[in-house]
């Protein structure tokens, strides 16, 4: 047996352990925020520039640098962003290779393996992972979501939200090597947002404290110009506003 061959069996049986018994070793899922800090605001405005500027990564790291924001219901996010291409990934490891697993013995495109690293904000876990695949396991535009505890008159959540894309794999760590450019994927996002029965707004909204250029925790470098996408979701039925 040959060193790819052997090499690729190990993986196999991995991920096959891993799909089996990780949920065990693994336990994944987005603690809810308790309901007493839970506030009520007229508008989002002034506290948007009181929100972090970055995530927490691996071993404690500082993470990823902010570049979205969502405001609008769950139901308004899935509603949005599936009609708009995306695809929602598992937050559980194993979940995500048992769904991969699933799609290759269906002779299915790959779009929900392999799985998104957890990061944290303000002690949590993010609530939801999205991705639209370019090349299977390679390339892709992903972000993530946490939803905040902050309501509006509408009963709408403000979502913080951070985006890149994966340009290539960096197998020693098993990360992706993302674009610097983070305002390049906050744009792509917007554009497949643009024009959908589901999105009231789209501004892009100046944010001082971002640090316009750094590492992350993995040492990736990134660059923005400090501004966030700011969505602004609705129900289908109602009116939009002319968007940017």
């Amino acid at each position: 047996m040959n060193k790819r061959a052997a090499g690729f069996g190990i993986i196999l049986t991995g991920a096959l352990l891993t799909a089996l018994f990780g949920d065990f070793i693994w336990p994944t899922r987005a603690e809810p925020f308790p309901v007493e800090t839970l506030s009520a605001v007229p508008s989002f405005d002034g506290l948007l520039p009181t929100l972090p500027a970055r995530n927490t990564g691996r071993l404690g790291r500082v993470g990823n640098a902010w570049n979205m924001a969502f405001i609008g219901s769950e139901e308004q996010i899935i509603g949005a962003l599936e009609e708009a291409g995306w695809t929602r990934l598992a937050l559980s490891i194993p979940q995500s290779i048992r769904e991969g697993l699933a799609q290759i013995v269906r002779w299915e495109r790959l779009t929900k393996f392999p799985p998104m690293n957890l990061y944290k904000l303000n002690g949590r876990i993010q609530d939801h992972n999205w991705a639209q695949v370019i090349t299977p396991i390679a390339k892709r535009h992903h972000f993530r979501l946490w939803k905040l505890p902050h309501i509006d008159q509408k009963q709408r959540y403000l979502w913080w939200g951070h985006g890149d894309f994966d340009l290539s794999v960096r197998w020693h760590d098993l990360s992706h090597v993302p674009d610097p450019d983070m305002n390049m994927e906050r744009d792509h996002i917007a554009g497949t947002l643009k024009g959908s029965r589901w999105v009231e707004s789209l501004e892009w909204r100046p944010m001082a404290h971002i640090p316009n250029k750094g590492k992350n925790d993995k040492g990736y470098p990134f660059f923005n110009d400090g501004r966030i996408l700011l969505v602004t979701l609705k129900n289908p039925s109602e009116s939009s506003k002319t968007l940017d």
